[in-house]
């Protein structure tokens, strides 16, 4: 019996390190870090380097930002993007893939920062636009978002699911596999997104709210001679018919009347640009990088 149980032990044990090395081996076990802040909830610790899935790689800068090049040493204008994980890029694709890389590869006149960070809500974003120093040497601030993201509240670093600490965990690969499942596949919040009447007028206040805060931001943006341009992403299967929130805030953006507003609809219109339905390709990024640019002008 005692060799039964102590083959089993071992049995077991290889399994375990077997799927540990298969995720590290895939790209997982050393996530990008984060800090903890009090008023746009968190954000990428500065001065990270990650070889992430198939091989990408993920660079934060000194100011924490995603950018394989120094914010502080730049003498060049300014772009800062602000999104979520739309606009950060994923793990998935590399630094000189990512749309904000790709925009400056082109218009070499520009230093390129990437503000994104992955679950941000539009409150966010508005609050890191509003109070990160980074804004003050900022020539353009890009927006872009997904629908999704006006209804998310204030997104702190206690209800994100993001790494904290710099210490390496035992199983790293197979902790953060988990990690991520738990979230993907939480019931409650599975469950918190049963579409009812309730939730719907819920959705609703909070996306106006967002929406007056965003316009809010544009406008004090602007006043302090900002360029500002805002880019709505859209999901690959796209729903947005005449009842849904989807057109709901598509309407909400259209009467708001912002002065650079673009629906990138027809940008990113085929499925090819997605590596699921909400985050971007390689194709994505490029097509995307395509279109930012034919926005800016000679004179910006």
């Amino acid at each position: 019996m005692k060799k039964v149980i102590a083959f089993l032990s071992v049995f077991i044990i290889l399994i375990i390190t077997s799927v540990n090395y298969y995720f590290e081996f895939i790209g997982l076990g050393d996530p990008i870090r984060y800090d903890k802040d009090l008023i746009y909830g968190f954000a990428p610790k500065e001065n990270q380097k990650k070889k992430r899935f198939k091989s990408s790689l993920v660079t934060i800068n000194e100011s924490g930002l995603r950018s394989i090049e120094n914010w502080r040493d730049s003498k060049k204008k300014k772009i800062l993007f602000i999104g979520d994980s739309v606009t950060f890029g994923g793990s998935y694709i590399d630094d000189k893939k990512i749309f904000s890389h790709l925009v400056c590869d082109e218009l070499k006149r520009f230093f390129c920062g990437n503000a994104g960070v992955n679950g941000y809500g539009i409150i966010n974003m508005v609050n890191r636009s509003r109070y990160d120093e980074r804004i003050h040497d900022t020539d353009i601030v890009i927006f872009l978002f997904s629908a999704l993201n006006f209804t998310r509240e204030y997104t702190s670093s206690e209800t994100a699911h993001f790494y904290l600490n710099d210490h390496d965990f035992f199983l790293s690969g197979l902790m953060e596999a988990i990690s991520f499942f738990s979230t993907k596949y939480d019931v409650n919040y599975l469950l918190s997104k049963k579409d009812n009447t309730k939730k719907y007028n819920h959705d609703r206040e909070l996306i106006d709210y967002s929406l007056e805060q965003l316009a809010n931001e544009a406008k004090r943006l602007k006043k302090n001679n900002k360029i500002v341009k805002i880019f709505l992403s859209v999901e690959k299967d796209n729903k947005k018919s005449e009842n849904s929130l989807n057109q709901y805030i598509f309407d909400r953006l259209v009467n708001f009347e912002f002065e650079n507003f673009y629906y990138l609809e027809n940008t990113l219109n085929k499925v090819d640009y997605f590596v699921d339905n909400i985050h971007l390709s390689s194709k994505g990024h490029k097509i995307v990088a395509e279109k930012i640019i034919s926005t800016i002008s000679l004179t910006d």
